[in-house]
């Protein structure tokens, strides 16, 4: 376990779990943020802590998620077999989201995900929120309309964390399963909504497994609840190589 996680472990709960109210939350997110700014010594040895995957419990579930942010705008991000024990860890879908986040933002920094700065400290990504599809793919059609019908096509990027992790649930002998955790994966890679991570979507939609059919049916459906106009959601659909029609 990280000794300065670990010691730093309340103090960040106070912070992020919202079950002590929005008073004792900003009380203690700005005394951390002062001390941040005030130290830069501690800023860079907390921007820069070496995670093992033993690390994962240093700190509340709870805490992860603006950790890892606030890590992206400040240092880089943990390692990738950290980053994958995270994900393994917890079911949260704010963990996980965040930790998809930073695996990409890893491998691209150039490009952080969503259309967000990577020094945005106050929010880190929230799954679970009705909103998020609306919220996460705008950027999408945003892009579709600036760069018209004549835009360059998507590079052919995929990060190697999120490559991994897709190629391991496409080979699970349980079709259930399977299906289950790659709609999750889908999930999280549209509401981040960047090359990367479409085009990871685009991987495995395009990868003959059993749950490929299942898949297909959640992705056009987190494209209808993301209320696009007809042209951007088509235009979506062709980039992440969806088939045509109903068509799986």
């Amino acid at each position: 376990m990280n000794g300065l996680l670990a010691v730093a472990a309340a103090f960040l709960e106070r912070m992020t779990n919202p079950q002590y109210g929005p008073d004792v939350n900003e009380e203690y997110s700005f005394r951390l943020h002062e001390a941040l700014a005030e130290d830069p010594e501690f800023a860079r040895s907390f921007a820069t802590l070496d995670l093992a995957p033993d690390d994962v419990e240093s700190l509340p579930a709870c805490a992860w998620p603006w950790y890892l942010q606030w890590r992206e705008g400040h240092g880089t991000p943990p390692s990738a077999g950290f980053l994958d024990a995270l994900f393994d860890y917890t079911d949260d879908p704010a963990v996980r989201l965040s930790v998809v986040d930073s695996a990409v933002f890893q491998d691209y920094p150039g490009a952080p995900p969503a259309g967000r700065s990577p020094d945005d400290d106050a929010s880190p990504p929230e799954a679970g929120d009705p909103d998020v599809p609306t919220r996460a793919l705008r950027p999408v059609q945003e892009r579709r309309t600036a760069a018209g019908p004549d835009r360059e096509p998507l590079r052919p990027l995929q990060s190697p964390w999120v490559a991994s992790r897709t190629t391991r649930l496409a080979g699970l002998s349980d079709p259930g399963r399977s299906h289950a955790d790659a709609s999750e994966m889908a999930s999280y890679l549209l509401q981040l909504g960047d090359p990367v991570s479409l085009e990871s979507l685009r991987e495995l939609i395009g990868r003959p497994w059993a749950g490929r059919e299942s898949l297909i049916l959640a992705v056009r459906q987190h494209i209808r609840e993301a209320n696009l106009d007809p042209e951007a959601a088509a235009a979506l659909g062709r980039e992440l190589g969806l088939p045509p029609g109903g068509q799986a």
